[in-house]
Order: structure tokens, then sequence, then C-alpha cells
């Protein structure tokens, strides 16, 4: 998942705390995330936005009992779409782009995070893959809580690929597409809970073809006020191990997170230091950070900015 899809698919439940309530079981969300950007790799500062996205749900009642819920997700040049249904024994969920996520993908944030640019997701380093640029529009089940316990699963949809062939004619060619379909599918499999106070999640995805499988595990604790998180992503061919730490101070929220990169080319190995402060001010959250890197000696400065409504 690339940087903007991670940050419109989650920022919507990690800063926005508010809703514009047009009907009954329908509301309306916008959510804006940008950085302004100075360091080593960077001629003067840089502002981009990463996510500008406009969220409209609805949640009803089926004839049966069943719960329903809708949702589409506007974004420049693009629309989502998808819906779930919640049957007693699970949900089950469907749709495209920002409105489906990989059972891996709903599992996996880093805990404890102090890296706002990555939006508790995941490591900036690696090849770790969630499934879900690969998945298109699959099926999602995710399991009612048992005894604190939630475990998910999804399939993607058959992996095609397309052929395009010429007939010619005297002077004149027609181009021919064949595509073809196997019965390979991306999967992936994650559970959630909690076991002495410590935050567990692990799964795993199986990608298509001959691409290597990926898996991730995280652990969450607090203590005296004390937020701790650990993070293993591991892409077959390279892992990073993810360390983070966060806590209040005056109204604010300062953290320090290390990524050490263990790469398939010992050549390519990284790491990486995030000092961060953050503090959210209802519907505006502003978070700085300074990070450095170990590649090219490279460090910048970061002021990430989120708006929700």
């Amino acid at each position: 998942m690339n940087k903007s899809k991670i940050i419109a698919a989650s920022g919507l439940a990690t800063v926005m705390s508010a809703s514009v309530a047009m009907a009954d079981g329908v509301s309306v969300n916008g959510y804006m995330e940008g950085w302004f950007t100075t360091g080593d790799n960077t001629t003067g500062m840089s502002n981009s936005v990463f996510s500008s996205s406009v969220y409209v749900a609805y949640s009803s009642t089926l004839d049966n009992g069943m719960g329903l819920s809708a949702g589409f997700t506007l974004t420049p040049g693009s629309t989502s779409t998808g819906f779930a249904v919640d049957t007693g024994m699970g949900t089950l969920r469907t749709g495209s782009g920002y409105q489906m996520n990989s059972a891996v993908d709903g599992m996996d944030s880093m805990p404890a995070n102090a890296n706002a640019q990555y939006s508790a997701l995941k490591s900036g380093f690696g090849g770790y893959n969630d499934g879900d640029s690969n998945s298109g529009e699959g099926i999602k089940y995710t399991s009612p809580s048992i005894n604190g316990w939630t475990i998910a699963a999804s399939i993607g949809e058959n992996v095609c690929s397309t052929v395009r062939t010429y007939t010619v004619s005297g002077s004149a060619a027609t181009a021919v597409d064949t595509t073809t379909c196997s019965d390979d599918r991306v999967t992936s499999v994650a559970a959630k809970g909690s076991v002495m106070g410590i935050s567990v999640a692990a799964g795993a995805v199986d990608q298509a073809g001959t691409a290597g499988d990926d898996s991730f595990m995280t652990l969450g604790y607090s203590v005296g006020g004390v937020n701790l998180g650990y993070a293993n992503y591991d892409s077959d061919d390279d892992e990073v191990n993810a360390y983070s730490v966060t806590t209040s101070v005056a109204g604010m929220t300062v953290g320090y997170r290390y990524d050490d990169l263990d790469a398939a080319t010992a050549a390519n190995d990284n790491n990486l230091s995030t000092y961060s402060v953050g503090k959210d001010m209802g519907g505006m959250s502003l978070t700085l950070m300074y990070e450095d890197q170990d590649a090219a000696d490279n460090s910048e400065w970061n002021l990430v900015y989120a708006i929700g409504f």
C-alpha cells in the first residue's frame, strides 16, 4: 500500500473526531493531510498534500436483522465504493480502493507510533507488502470478538494477465488483446488480541505467483503513562524491526521511533531514527518530526498537518 493510500485509509479513524449527520444512518466526513519538508535532500522547503478525501457512510438493518454498512471514498480523480454485512457470526466486506483492505492491512499498525508520516502503519523501509494492491475487489471476513481476540481472513481476485498480438491484413495491422486469468489469488490471515495487558497482532500474506510471502507481528504495552511498541515486518526478501515509545508532556505527545532494515543485500541495510512532538487541537493536528537515516547520511524535518471534519 503506498503512502497516500495508507494515510487516507487510516486518517479518518486516527485524527477525525466529528461527523456531519445528513439523515438517519448517513454521515459525511472529510480529511486532508500534508507535509512541509526540508532537509539534506530537499532544496528549500516543499509542501505536499498526500491525502484529500471525502467519506460518505450509510448504515441500515436488513429485513433479516443483519446489519448493513456501505461507503464511498472520494479522492481527486477516483471514487471507491464498498459494503459490509454483519451476519452476527462475523462481518463480510467487499469493495474497491480505500473501502476494502486485506486482513493483514487491517491489523498491522505500529503500536505507540511516533512517526506520523506513516500514519501508524508499517515501516518506511523494506519490501513488506500487505497484499492490498494485488487483491483487487476481494472479500474479507472478520470474526466477532472471541475472548478478546479478533480473527480476519481475506481473498483477492484471480490473477489475470493480458497479451497483445497483431493480425495483419494487407498493409493494416489490428491489435488483439487476450486476457487470461489463473486460479492464483492473494490471500491473507491475521489475528489481534491481548495477553496480560500486552496487545498482540500477527498475520501473513500468501502472494500470488512467485512473489515472496509477507508476514508481520506487533506488540504494544502501556505503563505509567508511557506507551511502548514493537513491530516486525518480513517481506521474505528483507526484514524490518521497529521500536517506538510515546508519552504525553504538557498536553503534547512526544515520541521516538527506531527502524532497522536488514536488507536482502547487506549493502542496502539501513536504519532510521525519528523524534516527534505533536499536538491534537480537535479538528486539526500538528506533528513536528526530525528524521535521520544512515542511507546517504540523510536527515530532514517534517511538519505534518492533518485536518478533519
